[in-house]
């Protein structure tokens, strides 16, 4: 296991018990709303949230007095609102890591008709940043916000190798505890992953998140010592096409790696 010198750094999201909890809540209620999603209704919102249906509209109608989200007509449902599009494009349009990256992923993309993904971690899941694609790339819905698990996939295995070693034994050690086969053959994949990035630079996963989709990730520690991802997404369950892919994405990502770590 990698071991790094860095402190635990405190999950995103988590309370110090200092919060606003209306605040805070209102918050989880937008993390809700996925890529994909067209519209959430209030039910199902108070149920991820597990909060009472009356809180949930009082506070979704807050959000929408504020342009947040909007009723969807004639349906108990909601959708996000232009307010939140204005966050998404300033956090973005403000990311130096984003502007070094695009160029470098879309150079990566074109060379192998791929697509390209840049991953931060975001609670228990990796949120695309930047995503690129080539020319001859397949469709595939992989925009900026979607979410990669971190348990059962190779960019959330690369990213957890970048982290000190009381976070990498966290994780493991929920997975180790379980009586489940599918979480003990994760932590069998995270160690596999772990190595397979100290002998070549890189890991891999198939069909963990989506059947047919497989990724190669390369940990990137940038400067101030935080971690990122790039990843390489392949649509092809052909055996030899994956191993052929695999071997030559690794090679470019690990340029492209150093390019976006200087």
């Amino acid at each position: 296991m990698r071991k790094r010198s860095q402190s635990t750094d405190t999950p995103i999201g988590a309370s110090d018990g200092h919060g606003v909890d209306s605040l805070q809540r209102g918050l989880e209620i937008l993390r809700c709303f996925q890529p994909g999603e067209n519209a959430l209704t209030v039910t199902e919102i108070a149920r991820r949230l597990a909060l009472p249906r009356t809180t949930t509209r009082r506070l979704l109608d807050t959000l929408a007095m504020q342009g947040f989200v909007f009723r969807v007509p004639d349906r108990d449902a909601f959708r996000l609102h232009v307010a939140c599009f204005v966050l998404g494009q300033a956090v973005l349009a403000g990311s130096a890591l984003v502007r070094k990256s695009t160029p470098v992923l879309q150079l990566l993309a074109n060379q192998h008709d791929m697509h390209c993904l840049l991953c931060v971690r975001d609670r228990e899941d990796m949120l695309v940043l930047v995503h690129q694609a080539g020319a001859g790339a397949a469709n595939c819905a992989l925009g900026a916000g979607t979410r990669l698990p971190i348990a059962c996939t190779a960019p959330g295995h690369a990213w957890l190798w970048t982290q000190p070693a009381a976070v990498q034994g966290e994780w493991l050690a929920r997975m180790r505890a379980s009586t489940t086969p599918s979480d003990n053959a994760r932590a069998a994949a995270i160690y596999q992953a772990f190595h397979d990035i100290a002998q070549g630079g890189t890991c891999t996963s198939f069909g963990g998140w989506r059947p047919g989709m497989g990724f190669v990730a390369a940990p990137v520690v940038m400067l101030d010592r935080s971690g990122v991802v790039i990843v390489g997404v392949q649509l092809s369950a052909d055996l030899r096409e994956r191993r052929r892919f695999e071997h030559e994405c690794a090679a470019g990502l690990l340029q492209a790696a150093s390019a976006i770590r200087g």
